[in-house]
């Protein structure tokens, strides 16, 4: 007896080593929007008809900066990787681009920025229809990911009804009354997704690469500005975790009636990522309909705590 609980106690330091590793793996694990304490809600009233967003909530929003302004949106796909829209680079050298992360507020003092080192435009990007507007944006050294830098998750599923509770940001324009309003607190606004045959009848030239989202009321949109930034969603079966649906697109004017926004469709470019990553030299990776690394799944953490309690009970 005095030999087994011997082999126990020595059993429970490797398991709990195991066991700090997979949190360490977990601490990070994309599309988690986290609760940062030190930022307080600004209630600033002012993305069209939308309203500031906390940068927590949307920890893998990025904005990327040429010659040290505001270009477009753009998304963390992982400490190497950003995803944006192909249509922000054109005639744009990527010798000057940057990328703003971790802040919500473009008058943030001290800002820190990441030197872009390659750019990926799609091959086949049509600068007229805007078919396949997708670029990824390689960066000269890693983020160091924390609070306010996650990864947004990716989904092969390209079912739009599996998607609830839509959410698009950027640092795009307000009002398009008039002057137009470029805000410098990031805004957010909810959109719904639709059908894609009702929206191919309204815009005629959508492309099966894209689909559509907006709302019933007129006024509340993506606008200029925004493009290149995440479109996310929930699934249904998991409103825990956000996966990036669109990337903003093109629209007929900002928050028409009617007249929703376009966005390209992710989920059709995830092997056109893995290979250009690849073969940039630093490859991304997504789990297939999860929210747990590849490195070690929930299952196997869950396994790992069960063992701990056994051998301690």
């Amino acid at each position: 007896m005095k030999r087994w609980k011997g082999r126990r106690t020595g059993l429970l330091l490797p398991l709990a080593l195991l066991l700090f590793w997979a949190h360490s793996s977990l601490a990070w694990i994309c599309g988690q929007e986290m609760q940062d304490r030190s930022q307080q809600q600004n209630n600033v009233s002012a993305i069209m008809g939308g309203k500031p967003a906390n940068i927590s909530k949307f920890p893998w929003h990025v904005g990327i900066m040429n010659h040290g302004y505001h270009l477009c949106g753009g998304s963390i796909l992982n400490e190497w990787w950003v995803l944006s829209a192909s249509h922000c680079f054109e005639q744009i050298n990527k010798s000057n681009l940057e990328i703003i992360y971790g802040r919500d507020d473009l008058s943030t003092k001290n800002m820190t920025y990441q030197k872009v080192d390659k750019l990926i435009v799609h091959p086949k990007f049509d600068d007229w229809l805007l078919d396949n507007d997708i670029a990824l944006l390689l960066l000269k050294s890693p983020l160091n990911l924390s609070i306010n830098k996650i990864p947004i998750c990716v989904s092969e599923l390209s079912d739009l009804r599996s998607w609830k509770n839509c959410w698009v940001t950027g640092w795009g324009v307000t009002n398009v009354s008039g002057i137009k309003i470029q805000p410098e607190k990031l805004q957010k606004v909810q959109v719904d997704l639709y059908r894609w045959d009702w929206c191919s009848y309204l815009l005629p030239v959508l492309t099966k690469n894209m689909l559509c989202a907006g709302t019933q009321d007129a006024g509340k949109d993506a606008c200029q500005g925004d493009s290149g930034g995440a479109l996310v969603c929930n699934k249904k079966r998991n409103i825990a975790t956000w996966y990036q649906v669109g990337i903003v697109s093109w629209g007929i004017g900002c928050g028409k009636k009617n007249l929703p926004g376009v966005y390209t469709k992710v989920s059709h470019y995830l092997n056109w990522i893995i290979n250009q990553t690849a073969k940039a030299g630093k490859p991304y990776m997504y789990e297939q309909n999860s929210a747990c690394p590849l490195v070690l799944s929930c299952w196997a953490i869950l396994f790992l705590y069960f063992v701990m309690f056994l051998l301690t009970w």
